[in-house]
């Protein structure tokens, strides 16, 4: 396991690395030294993108926050409609970013947003009142969209492990509501909130997309938009790009192991036990549905009310201008649909998703158990290298990938298949896969699966029948992140895509990028539907297993 971890996650590390040294030309052979290095750190522009990236990261603590009370809210008091709440959560982070964001701009932009066209007719109100092109802009986006649904995402499960008796018990000892969270839930749960604040912040520097539609017109350059300029420079400016992305590998290991530590300071406290569990919710009171009142009004408004504008965007002539005369057609669907590019990107976009997530989950739930179960040699030098792939900006990785597929004989044959997209998505969610996991895992006492040991149970036999029923939902819900993560990604699969093996997101991409956004809207709707699609029948499996087991 270690030489295998260490081969996916360390051979894209060690290029970036060699390569930040490389100051040969295009084709030339590789020469050290340190221009790399020093054109990308003489530059102003690296520490401002630098300290734009920390401070967008501020979103991130916010998140938890938020997040934790609507988890909260939906597992112990189980609000009304706590179920829509949910797979709305789950929907809109599986939503595109780019349409989504297309759509905020139509809303809350300062000339012609929809928004702030109508705040204008009022008779105290003159000049815009909001702007999407703005640091407050792009944190409430990343919030609406993503960061908050996955938090959420990443929480429910840990506190679905809980049982119910350990907050009756505080409760009976006479603390409140608020020691009991502070003394007992949060306490149980530090573990997954650990790992959704480090995943979180890791990922928040990793992004893209977004910062480079709403900060490139108000000249907001992060760490991300910086590499993907200098790869985009005629010619590229690959030294710079992997100087800045091994500074920050740097900085992200060091966060990492830091967290390690801080995960081997905690005590163990498993909170599911062969005595079972009873998650048994509190009566309700008024306030609760003053809650979900609230959460649901967040959810229209963060998430429905900007699909709206994109489904309504993709019925328009132009998009956007919803007050022409006559301004809707279809043509634009009738268009995508007989795109002869449209069909083979659909299959390659589910052929990708289940092949990554159904292999990845398999091999991220190996991966924890011998991390959380074992104490063979290297448990914790495999547990930092599940962190690298983070490290690594999806471009670079896939310029990483790219490099090694056309240059080693071996895997030049797998060039122009679905096996690179493949590949590149298990590397690049291994480290959210394998932390969730964990964190699910170290709520399961050991004493189930000795008891099974103990009864003449092979391991895999204990992992099938009992240890893996027992994580289901996280199971699920890492199944469903890999899955939605190959439908979105653009940055990771854009250079090792073969034309024959473009997907969804990279034919909205090609679109957007080409000024059809009409179209784009198009595949962002169907990319929406799909994964309406899979939350539901994801929800009703993950329903099926708790019952079950």
């Amino acid at each position: 396991m270690l030489v295998v971890i260490s081969l996916v996650t360390l051979v894209p590390v060690l290029y970036v690395i060699i390569g930040s040294f490389d100051t040969s030309g295009i084709g030339e052979p590789y020469r050290f030294g340190y221009t790399g290095w020093n054109d990308i750190f003489s530059n102003p522009k690296t520490l401002e993108s630098v300290g734009y990236s920390f401070l967008l990261s501020i979103r991130i603590p916010i998140a938890i926050a938020m997040a934790f009370g609507i988890a909260w809210l939906l597992i112990r008091i189980q609000i009304p409609g706590r179920r829509f709440i949910e797979h709305a959560l789950w929907f809109g982070f599986f939503l595109p970013p780019i349409p989504m964001t297309m759509g905020w701009i139509l809303l809350l932009d300062s000339n012609y947003g929809l928004v702030n066209n109508l705040l204008q007719q009022l008779p105290f109100i003159d000049g815009a009142v909001f702007s999407i092109y703005s640091i407050t802009g792009i944190i409430w986006v990343h919030l609406a969209l993503s960061t908050v649904p996955v938090m959420v995402i990443l929480l429910a499960p840990a506190l679905r492990q809980i049982d119910a008796v350990l907050e009756e018990a505080a409760s009976m000892s006479g603390a409140g509501p608020l020691i009991t969270l502070r003394r007992v839930t949060i306490p149980l749960i530090g573990p997954a909130i650990m790992t959704a604040f480090v995943a979180g912040l890791i990922r928040s520097l990793e992004v893209f997309e977004i910062e480079q539609i709403l900060g490139t017109p108000v000249n907001i350059s992060v760490y991300a938009t910086r590499i993907y300029d200098l790869i985009n420079w005629d010619p590229p400016l690959f030294p710079q790009a992997m100087a800045l992305s091994a500074f920050f590998l740097v900085l992200l290991f060091t966060i990492s192991v830091f967290y390690q530590l801080y995960l081997r300071r905690l005590p163990s406290r498993p909170t599911l036990s062969g005595k079972g569990l009873r998650t048994q919710p509190r009566v309700r009171s008024r306030w609760d549905y003053v809650a979900s009142a609230i959460i649901l009004l967040y959810i229209a408004v963060s998430i429905f009310l900007p699909l709206a504008i994109l489904v309504l965007g993709s019925f328009t002539k132009l998009f956007g201008f919803f007050f022409l005369d006559s301004p809707w057609t279809t043509e634009h669907w009738k268009e995508v649909f007989t795109d002869p590019n449209f069909v083979g990107a659909t299959v390659n976009s589910i052929v990708l998703g289940l092949s990554a997530g159904i292999i990845g989950t398999a091999i991220f739930s190996l991966i924890a158990w011998v991390l959380v179960r074992t104490e063979i040699w290297g448990r914790n030098i495999i547990s930092v290298l599940t962190w690298l792939p983070w490290a690594i900006p999806g471009l670079v990785l896939g310029v990483t990938l790219l490099s090694l597929m056309l240059n080693v004989p071996v895997l030049s044959a797998l060039y122009g298949t679905i096996v690179p997209l493949v590949l590149a998505m298990i590397i690049k969610e291994l480290p959210i896969g394998v932390q969730l996991l964990k964190s699910s895992l170290s709520q399961v006492s050991g004493d189930l699966e000795e008891a099974a040991q103990m009864a003449g149970s092979r391991f895999g036999t204990t992992f099938r029948r009992i240890t893996l029923p027992l994580i289901a939902p996280m199971l699920v819900a890492v199944f469903l992140l890999i899955f939605m993560a190959t439908m979105r990604d653009i940055s990771t699969v854009v250079l090792l895509a073969a034309p024959g093996t473009r997907t969804l997101s990279l034919l909205m991409f090609d679109l957007a990028t080409s000024s059809r956004f009409e179209s784009a809207a198009v595949i962002g709707v169907i990319i929406a539907l799909i994964s309406l699609i899979v939350t539901s029948i994801a929800f009703r499996i993950g329903l099926k297993l708790g019952v079950e087991h």
